[in-house]
């Protein structure tokens, strides 16, 4: 099946089973989640998505007029703003949430920059270098010192306890 028909029946799928899901703005990024794992398991590229697709997923997740009329008269008496204000902040907010998972999974600048094939691990030969080069920048860490140092402070240490044992009577104690 093509790119764009699983896109497009993915995001209907979602939109119909959001209907009946969870609308809850607390759940909001897990319902985003949902479609753009979808969408990512379809091969979906921040092209295909970004703008033909991200205002309508936003759109759907946002309350109707008449819920959001309901919601603010129930908490009318908790709130401190007007019902026009309660329904944009309602908005915005999920909006926000949307476009911020969104940019988790479909970045707008491409992370992976260099065209060139991976040959040590998930690096390019000229990445590789460039890391060595700044590597090398810095001195080159002597262990056998740092082994030396590791043990007389161990062998000091040991010494402080088994003196403390035997001042406080806890070892080599003679029972007369």
């Amino acid at each position: 099946m093509d790119k764009n028909k699983l896109i497009e029946l993915a995001f209907i799928e979602w939109a119909a089973n959001f209907k009946s899901g969870d609308k809850k703005t607390k759940n909001a990024r897990n319902n985003f989640e949902e479609l753009f794992q979808k969408w990512k398991d379809a091969e979906a590229v921040f092209d295909d998505v970004y703008e033909s697709y991200l205002p309508k997923v936003i759109k759907t997740h946002q309350p109707l007029p008449s819920v959001a009329r309901s919601v603010y008269k129930n908490l009318k008496s908790k709130l401190d703003k007007s019902e026009k204000e309660f329904i944009e902040e309602w908005n915005d907010s999920i909006e926000a949430t949307a476009t911020e998972v969104f940019f988790e999974f479909f970045p707008a600048t491409p992370v992976d920059h260099d065209p060139e094939p991976k040959v040590y691990g998930s690096m390019s030969a000229t990445e590789y270098k460039a890391q060595r080069r700044y590597a090398d920048q810095f001195p080159t860490l002597n262990t056998d010192e740092l082994v030396k140092r590791w043990r007389d402070q161990l062998e000091y240490n040991l010494d402080v306890e088994d003196t403390l044992q035997n001042v406080l009577g806890d070892k080599n104690e003679t029972n007369s």
